[in-house]
């Protein structure tokens, strides 16, 4: 049989208990909510020796449903990254963009006219890509676009995009 005391000190220690396990699920769902789809997808240009970090012109859930900005609201505007011809740039996706499957679309400005190039990557497979302007071939501009669990065709091949994001890398003038 315990005393008051000891009754006393067990009431307290459970409540303290239930306190701390309260507050530890409450951080573990903050954090888990604020770690969302919004805030970890981005590419970065490495140009000579500065390094853009681009965020994306809209992202969304792998479902599409919750995006950023919404659907009915305009994507946020192209950023721009000067890429001097005759020059090297790395570009690098972020995890959340490499762990599924992901496009790269480069657009180059040749003598024969303006180039697209799309390049599929494999999930998990490419986290950076070297890119190459020179005076044949001048780089305009980046794409990555990332796959979302939806499809377009009723067979499942192709996906819709689950985000994108963007780079204007004209030379500078």
């Amino acid at each position: 049989m315990l005393n008051p005391g000891e009754k006393k000190a067990i009431a307290i220690i459970a409540i303290v208990a239930v306190v701390f396990v309260a507050v530890v699920g409450v951080t573990v769902g903050v954090v888990v909510q604020g770690k969302s789809h919004k805030d970890d997808a981005y590419i970065q240009i490495a140009v000579g020796d500065e390094l853009h970090q681009v965020e994306p012109a809209r992202w969304c859930d792998v479902f599409v449903r919750d995006c950023t900005p919404p659907h009915d609201q305009p994507q946020r505007a192209t950023p721009r990254v000067p890429v001097p011809v005759n020059s090297t740039v790395l570009l690098s996706v972020s995890q959340s963009i490499a762990e599924s499957p992901w496009n790269l679309t480069t657009l180059y400005w040749t003598p024969q006219g303006i180039v697209e190039e799309e390049s599929p990557k494999a999930s998990d497979s490419t986290y950076t890509v070297a890119l190459r302007s020179r005076p044949g071939r001048v780089l305009l501009g980046v794409t990555v676009t990332a796959a979302s669990a939806l499809s377009i065709d009723q067979d499942g091949s192709g996906n819709i995009a689950r985000g994108l994001v963007t780079a204007d890398t004209a030379p500078p003038k």
